[in-house]
């Protein structure tokens, strides 16, 4: 009655992108000169996974496993050389290449609700990790690093509270090219109250901030990590009317 378990298989095959055969030029977004390999051969991947589900009203709980192998696995390599020679500028010359990968992590989520001054207060613990790494022990690039969220939601009504700490771990295993990234805290949170104006329309206020503690933020699987933070303290009231 409070417990569920799924297991799940998967076997996928992708072709090849336009981009990822062809491409041959620069690509100001990511900050390289990228070319492709019109002799790229198609992905196909076998993913199992096993989840966990638990609820029985004041306690929840949520755990997934997984394992995928991929098969030619495509992804945009950074060359580990002086990119200037290239004649290419300060971008940085990358290439699509192939090769077999497995991926590896788990999610997890742990919550109560309580009743607490005639509304809910719930509160959880999430992990997930994902480990990444080619069939010759080297990782695969830009795969996000392990990250803890802490949550915590007071609900009365047309009163909503949130208030969200994401704790993200530092990330030292980086492929080629790539550079470790620092971890980071990021807490958010907002105030929602909901105005009953004449039973068919509503007017929703919520004050929010993001980033509060404005903490300087890089996104381990962003190709432009160093030039571009996430953003900094973040406060704003936000208006939403339905009718």
């Amino acid at each position: 009655d409070t417990l569920d378990v799924n297991l799940g298989f998967a076997s996928v095959e992708r072709l090849p992108s336009v981009i990822e055969l062809f491409m041959n030029g620069p690509h100001n977004a990511t900050g390289r000169f990228e070319v492709g390999d019109p002799t790229l051969s198609a992905e196909t991947s076998n993913n199992f996974d096993i989840t966990f589900s638990f609820d029985n009203g004041d306690y929840y709980g949520y755990a997934s496993f997984y394992v995928t192998d991929v098969d030619n696995y495509i992804t945009l390599m950074d060359e580990d050389e002086d990119h200037d020679d290239h004649g290419h500028g300060n971008l940085i010359h990358a290439n699509y290449v192939q090769e077999d990968a497995e991926f590896d992590g788990y999610e997890i989520e742990l919550g109560r609700t309580i009743k607490m001054a005639n509304g809910d207060l719930t509160l959880s613990f999430g992990r997930d990790v994902v480990n990444a790494e080619f069939t010759d022990g080297h990782n695969v690039p830009r795969i996000n690093p392990a990250r803890n969220v802490y949550s915590l939601i007071y609900d009365q009504g047309d009163v909503l509270f949130k208030l969200n700490l994401k704790d993200v771990d530092e990330q030292n295993d980086f492929g080629e090219g790539e550079t470790a990234t620092d971890g980071y805290s990021m807490l958010d949170a907002r105030l929602t109250k909901t105005f009953d104006l004449d039973g068919e329309s509503k007017l929703k206020v919520s004050l929010y901030g993001r980033n509060l503690l404005d903490e300087k933020a890089r996104n381990h699987a962003s190709f432009v990590k160093d030039q571009v933070p996430l953003p900094g303290k973040n406060v704003g009231l936000k208006f939403n009317f339905t009718f």
